[in-house]
């Protein structure tokens, strides 16, 4: 959805991150976001010469998609390489939404944001905090337990959770 009269609110989103895996802290934004804007492409970023992920690209894009069906339309995933205001301006997404746990986050965040809007002036980016239920769910910290056995039925859904299992090769 191409957003062309440049006064109009903006309807399209994206929601760009690795999602390594997409864990219940990234569905619940993903869910608020599709309650603010018409469209939320939920983003995955790869860097095609050096991807230290766990998971593919289309392995990630496949289990966004098996997570928020019930969210389509207005909700779809899309992966993509380079920066993400690239990415939003090739699309006419004039909104990147963001998560914030921590104060930590907040200024690498910011710090982010200003630089995106630099580079593209009519790109805003809206924060969401995270539920404090989920605020310490890091894709980096699950895979690490995840790795040591450890079911995570509160951080992750189940069939990310199988993936997991599989591809750490794990009983």
């Amino acid at each position: 959805m191409v957003n062309k009269d440049k006064h109009s609110v903006p309807r399209c989103a994206i929601y760009p991150g690795t999602f390594d895996p997409i864990h219940n802290g990234h569905i619940d934004v993903i869910r608020r976001s599709v309650a603010i804007f018409e469209e939320v492409i939920v983003a995955v970023a790869y860097n095609p010469h050096k991807d230290p992920a766990l998971f593919t690209p289309d392995e990630r894009v496949e289990m966004i998609r098996e997570t928020i069906r019930d969210l389509e339309p207005r909700a779809r995933v899309d992966k993509f390489s380079g920066l993400s205001v690239d990415y939003a301006q090739r699309i006419g997404a004039r909104i990147i939404i963001r998560s914030l746990r921590a104060v930590t986050d907040f200024d690498y965040e910011l710090q982010m944001a200003h630089m995106n809007n630099q580079m593209w002036a009519q790109v805003e980016t809206v924060f969401l905090f995270a539920n404090p239920k989920l605020f310490f769910s890091a894709s980096r910290l699950i895979k690490e337990v995840a790795g040591y056995g450890k079911r995570l039925p509160e951080l992750v859904p189940e069939l990310v959770m199988n993936r997991l299992r599989a591809k750490l090769k794990i009983d």
